[in-house]
């Protein structure tokens, strides 16, 4: 718990800004990647609950996978065994972030977002091996290829921009509570 702690602090602390730029830059990414899916599939999908062009379970994959880098690049491991104990622990944790997504917004809003029961190894509507193991390997292409792409576009957008979507954001989820 210790090292945990440690890096919440650090985070807490002193890049708040960028995780919080991260956090809506991959939000907005992950809203513009499910629509391109949605019409290259030629579906109705609705990309998330929010009425904003957000898709925030992509904004909280990305906080838990710089953290998981983060912790990563502190070991002295080969990068080859980093890469793959980040490609493991992104499977698992995006596992984890996609059932309690998908049980969250059912147990709010009676409403079943994604289902995989039509894949051989489903649990459930939320999660399947196929798909956990595509979202670890998405997860780790990100993470080695587009984030460090990101980051400096992350550093770089003002205060005042970050302030005025933090603020649409939280007037875009009381305006879908209140509905």
């Amino acid at each position: 718990m210790g090292i945990l702690n440690k890096y919440i602090s650090r985070l807490l602390n002193g890049d708040k800004m960028f995780y919080i730029n991260m956090f809506f830059i991959y939000s907005f990414l992950g809203f513009i990647f499910e629509n391109v899916v949605a019409c290259i599939g030629n579906t109705n999908f609705n990309s998330g609950i929010l009425y904003g062009p957000w898709t925030f379970i992509y904004g909280i994959a990305i906080f838990v996978l710089l953290l998981l880098n983060k912790f990563l690049n502190q070991s002295n491991l080969k990068k080859w065994l980093k890469i793959l104990l980040f490609f493991i622990g992104a499977t698992i944790l995006m596992t984890i972030i996609e059932y309690s997504g998908g049980m969250l917004i059912e147990k709010m809003f009676h409403i079943v977002y994604w289902d995989y029961t039509n894949l051989k190894f489903n649990y459930g509507y939320y999660i399947s091996l196929e798909t956990s193991l595509g979202w670890g390997l998405f997860a780790t292409f990100v993470n080695y290829l587009l984030t460090p792409a990101l980051d400096n576009l992350a550093n770089k957008i003002p205060w005042y921009i970050t302030i005025l979507f933090i603020i649409l954001f939280i007037t875009d989820i009381i305006c879908v509570i209140v509905n």
